[in-house]
């Protein structure tokens, strides 16, 4: 990334810098509760896979789950210690090795909830000053971000792949999966 360039997703198009750290909370729990609606839904819709090249919503689920628990501890490590580097969180490895294959819609919804929510009083609670520290982030190129991005990185997931799993839902409704 060049200087004056914005970074976008080129997925979704959402845009980090558009993202303010006092919008994530309020992002975070409108975006929990619509996937907490998907996975209300017939088993079969969200424990199946569409097509072989997608993820069933549970798997998105899932995913966006550990993505907001590591984003929570990147945060915190990154307001404790001088540029701390995020371990990988290996999303691919993860699903084909089925870590996911036992969740259940119910208990996804729950935990998704509890990890959306903890990320929410993470962000609230950082110490004035400390959401400009950085860390050395991995995705989606290893560079140095403030906690701020790292926060918006949350929203991002989150929202992206609540994207995904709607998408898996038009699939099957209009006969293609």
């Amino acid at each position: 990334m060049t200087a004056g360039e914005i970074e976008s997703c080129p997925d979704c198009g959402f845009v980090w810098d558009h993202v303010l750290i006092n919008d994530v909370p309020r992002r975070l729990e409108l975006g929990t509760r619509s996937f907490v609606e998907l996975l209300a839904q017939d088993d079969a819709v969200v424990s199946v896979r569409p097509s072989f090249d997608r993820w069933s919503i549970a798997e998105y689920a899932g995913h966006v789950r550990d993505v907001l628990l590591t984003v929570r501890e990147r945060m915190i490590a990154a307001t404790i210690a001088d540029r701390p580097t995020g371990l990988p969180i290996f999303r691919e490895e993860r699903v084909a090795l089925g870590y996911y294959r036992l969740d259940t819609p119910m208990e996804l919804a729950v935990e998704l909830q509890a990890a959306s929510g903890l990320l929410v009083k993470t962000v609230r609670s950082i110490p004035s000053g400390l959401e400009t520290r950085t860390m050395n982030y991995g995705f989606p190129s290893p560079m140095e971000r403030p906690v701020t991005w790292v926060a918006a990185q949350g929203v991002h997931e989150l929202e992206h792949h609540l994207g995904d799993a709607e998408k898996n839902v038009l699939l099957r409704s209009s006969g293609l999966a």
